[in-house]
């Protein structure tokens, strides 16, 4: 298996069956898996924050933002050959640190953020492992479906 590392505030697509697209550990920050077994495409996005209010978008960093990453992986895994309405779709992260103030919760905005836009495309996962206070990190392969780990957990669609 060749291992992928999906950066923050970017995206990969993968129609190989050899390649694993991963992230590191996710804290505040959402990750979102895609897998069309049957059209064989399988994707990962992991985006910093939920929307622009006026940002502009870092330079090699297309899914910095939810509102502009969460459509353009969608875009570009229809373009692959996979189907959204078909695969199975898994939220991850959106962390909260413990004593953190209810306004830095970065962590809750992004998931609101998840929910919010892929809704707007069509989209409803079929699972969320988020908002908790441990550190998890998400794989998707065609081989080993969906993979959310948290500290010693593992869970796969």
């Amino acid at each position: 298996m060749k291992p992928l590392l999906v950066e923050q505030g970017t995206f990969r697509i993968t129609r190989s069956a050899e390649e694993v697209l991963y992230t590191k550990n996710l804290g505040a920050c959402v990750a979102v898996g895609f897998l069309d077994q049957e059209s064989g495409v399988a994707a990962l996005v992991e985006y910093i924050l939920p929307e622009k209010r006026g940002l502009k978008t870092p330079e090699g960093f297309p899914a910095f933002f939810a509102e502009e990453g969460l459509p353009l992986v969608v875009e570009e895994f229809k373009k692959q050959g996979g189907d959204p309405s078909r695969a199975k779709v898994v939220v991850a992260g959106g962390g909260r640190f413990k004593k953190s103030p209810r306004w830095l919760d970065i962590g809750s905005k992004n998931l609101a953020a998840a929910r919010f836009f892929l809704r707007r495309l069509g989209i409803l996962p079929l699972a969320e492992k988020t908002g908790l206070p441990f550190p998890q990190r998400m794989e998707v392969s065609l081989k080993g479906g969906i993979r959310v780990h948290t500290l010693d957990q593992v869970e796969s669609w």
